[in-house]
Parts: structure tokens; sequence; C-alpha cells
């Protein structure tokens, strides 16, 4: 396989009737966390489940945990996943690089379910995150030889100008919906779920047949039951009680806005009472943490940050310390994990003005609007944080009920139902293991 190392570990457990595939292959982001709750879903208890990675997948906390508590086989190979660094398409024009590494990604995910099936039947594939192995799947006449599977896009836009979304126009848009399309004709292909409720509303609008296998699932974002008092938190992590407290969390990198977020906020026309509270994977660490803002902010305590996996327990300090999320994002326009986090704990965005996050921001009132590449604006919005409260807690209060349905067990009931329902007969206990949750 492309002169891959590859490993399978059987499980120890009894056998199962029916055995399923989930393939993925990169270690950053939401991919971890979704791959966790696909293995926490409860279909170990109805089938045999086969987790393929390569070793920093199977190394994140995460993937450890949840392979810990649920019996999987493990099918390892020792490749790069979606890396900007991956071997394959190392040195090539960008544009040259993303269709090559979309064609490449697709090819092993198939070569994979085949090394896989030598051992046992594969009776459902699924992949978690279609967009960046999209060429490779729409290649082939049927990507997993015409066994049933399901994909989540969480990246698709070609529908976006017409659902009346603020994106520039995506590269190769008419290329990504033909394949889109290529997929959907397949016989294997059982359902392609978006966590983007417009493009759900975009395939329910429309008469072609095709898209009725595009179906909706919400972004999963846990909800905390019991969080510190925000007292409680800021003296954990050294915050004074009468800051106003931003808070950037995720892959800390340049398209979250990161350094823009610090530099307007060390702005001398920005108030001192606005702390930055930055929790994540630091991604260009040395640039930010050098640069005169972080300084400037670090010398008057106003910065505070975790560099690295964040864990429940310092999930809960960071939400209960914070007054509001940042998703002023450059350049990406898909849905925002942190911004469903936000909406499910009553705390309000500050969030860019195109693509999803800045859509639903204006539709529902979840929070200030900013232009990220202009100081200003965000300058603006963060002394507005500080003196007109009522309003940030306003928008906190309308994320509660639109992210009600966001909890990571709708995710999981969603694609434990697809699965077993491609199944004739289901297996028994199917429903009964779902419903058990």
């Amino acid at each position: 396989m492309d002169s891959t190392d590859s490993t399978i570990s059987p499980s120890s457990s009894s056998p199962r009737s029916k055995r399923v595939l989930i393939v993925d292959f990169s270690p950053r982001g939401h991919h971890p966390f979704y791959v966790r709750l696909l293995l926490e879903s409860g279909l170990a208890q109805v089938a045999q489940i086969v987790l393929a990675g390569n070793k920093e997948m199977f190394r994140h906390p995460a993937i450890v945990a949840a392979t810990t508590s649920v019996p999987v086989e493990r099918f390892e190979l020792g490749v790069e996943g979606r890396s900007e660094n991956a071997p394959l398409h190392r040195g090539m024009p960008d544009r040259v690089g993303v269709i090559y590494h979309s064609w490449w990604l697709g090819r092993l995910y198939r070569k994979v379910y085949r090394a896989v099936a030598r051992s046992a039947p594969v009776d459902f594939v699924i992949v978690p995150y279609l967009d960046d192995c999209l060429l490779g799947l729409a290649a082939a006449r049927e990507a997993f030889d015409g066994t049933p599977w399901l994909a989540i896009t969480m990246r698709t836009m070609f529908h976006f100008r017409d659902m009346g979304v603020i994106a520039p126009q995506q590269r190769f848009e008419d290329i990504r919906r033909r394949l889109t399309w290529r997929i959907l004709r397949q016989n294997g292909t059982v359902a392609v779920l978006t966590i983007d409720p417009t493009l759900a509303e975009y395939a329910a609008g429309h008469a072609d047949p095709l898209l009725r296998k595009i179906g909706y699932v919400p972004d999963p974002a846990p909800r905390h039951q019991q969080l510190p008092s925000k007292s409680q938190a800021r003296q954990h992590l050294g915050i004074a009680d009468d800051a106003r407290v931003v808070l950037l969390y995720g892959a800390v990198s340049e398209r979250k806005g990161a350094a823009l977020l610090v530099r307007a906020a060390a702005a001398s026309s920005c108030s001192d009472r606005i702390h930055l509270l930055i929790a994540g994977k630091f991604w260009e660490m040395h640039a930010l943490q050098n640069s005169d803002a972080w300084r400037q902010l670090a010398a008057a305590g106003r910065i505070h940050a975790f560099d690295g996996f964040v864990d429940d327990e310092q999930e809960r300090l960071i939400l209960a310390a914070a007054d509001c999320m940042w998703v002023g994002y450059v350049d990406f326009y898909g849905v925002s994990s942190v911004m469903a986090l936000a909406g499910r704990h009553a705390m309000p965005v500050l969030a860019s003005s195109a693509g999803l996050v800045g859509y639903f921001t204006d539709r529902h009132e979840l929070g200030a609007v900013v232009d990220p590449r202009d100081r200003s604006s965000i300058v603006a919005a963060l002394n507005r944080l500080v003196h007109e409260p009522e309003f940030f807690q306003r928008a906190g209060s309308n994320g509660i009920s639109v992210y009600q349905r966001h909890s990571p067990v709708e995710l999981q009931r969603v694609i434990v139902e697809t699965v077993t329902s491609s199944w004739d007969p289901s297996p028994p206990g199917a429903r009964s293991a779902l419903n058990s949750r």
C-alpha cells in the first residue's frame, strides 16, 4: 500500500455479526473529537469496530481514552494524514497540492478498506471528514466496492450564494459540486451528512432525488452540567475579577485570527480591562509569543495561555472564566464547533462577518460581528464588551436555544440509526443499544 507500513491488532472481544470501518488520518482540530464520538456511540454494542489511522491519531489523548473503554481493531499506517507537511505533496504549488492530496487520501482510504476486508468482510464504512478526500472517493465508480458507507462534510460551500452566506467563491466550486454529485450517485453511498444546516436546507429545497441522501447532523459540543463559579475559575487562572475575558479556544493558528486579536487587545485604544485567554495547540507559537503585542499584554498580566490538549477539567475552568468566545476567523467559512460550545454555555461571541459564523451570529443575534482584518473593528467590539454587558448577556442567552440540539448524543444517534438502518435485517439489539444511551 504505497510502501507504507501497516499493522492490524484484532480485539480480544467476542466476534460480532457486523463489522464497521472508521477511517481518518488527521490528529488535528475536530478530527479526534469526532472519531471519539463515533467510537463511543454504541456501535460497538452491535458491531465490531475497526479504526484505521496513523500513529499520531492513535496517540491523541481523545483516541487513547476512547480505545481504552471501547473494543476496537486497530489498523495503523505509517503515513501522515491531513497535514501541510504530508510527504506526497510537499513542495507542490498550493492548488496542485490540494488537488493531489484530495485524490491521494481518498485513494488511500479505498486501499485501507480493501486491506481490512481481506481479514474479514466489512459491512459499513464511516468517513468522518469527507472534504479532504473528496476527489479520491468520487473518482471511483464505487468508493468501497459497493459496501454501504456514509461521510460527514464540513466545508461544502457551493450552495452559499443561494443561501445568502457571505463568502468568496470557493476554489474549484463547480468541480466540487460535480464530485459531490458523483458520490451521491454511488449505490454504496447511504448518506452524506452535513453539520451545516444551510446545506441541508438547500438540499431539501431541490427536487433532485439524489439530494435526499444529504442529511443534517448538528455539530456536536459538550455541555458541562456544572462549572466552577467565575470567581473560583479566575482565581485558579490568575485573572482579575473585574476583567472582561475573551476566550480563543482550539487550534491556535493564523486562520483563527489569533495574532489579529492579540494586536487589537494591545492597542492603546482598547480598554485595559480586556484580558485574553488562549487555550489549545499553538501552531505558530514562537512568532505569536515573541510579538510586541503579546509581550505588552503579558507584561500587563492581560494574557493567559494553555498550550496543548485541553482536558475536561481545564475546559470547565476556561468556560467558567470567560465572558465571550472569539470566532473572528480569517479565510474560514464553515461551521465552528467552539461557537456551538459557547452557545451551549450561554456565552456570546465575537465573530467574523463572513461565512457561517457571521451568518449565524447575525441571524440569531449571538454576539458582535467584526472584520478581523480591521483592528479598529476588533477594538470597538472589545470595548463594547466592557461597556455594554447587557447586550452580550442577551446574546449569550440566545445561543442556548440555537444550540440546544448540538449534543454529542444527537450526532451519535443519527450515525447509529443511519448505519443500522442500512442493514437488512437490522442487527438484533441495535435500537435498544441506541435508546439506552
